[in-house]
């Protein structure tokens, strides 16, 4: 009796640190997702930027040519 119940107390504790181990590791995963999603959407604004700022150089540089 005493195996049985030392055999079943063993397979839930294994049960559980499976299932901890399986949530921390998506946990870890959904963190690293989010992280590179917010870093392509920074990047993504600052190419606008980039790009908003080449259009005023541009502009600026044409109508010092024109004058």
């Amino acid at each position: 009796m005493k195996k049985y119940l030392l055999l079943i107390l063993s397979l839930l504790f294994l049960f559980n640190f499976t299932a901890c181990a399986t949530k921390a590791e998506n946990d870890v995963s959904d963190s690293s997702t989010k992280d590179v999603s917010e870093l392509l959407r920074t990047l993504i604004q600052k190419e606008k930027e980039i790009n908003e700022l080449n259009k005023k150089l541009e502009d600026c540089s044409q109508s010092k040519t024109i004058q």
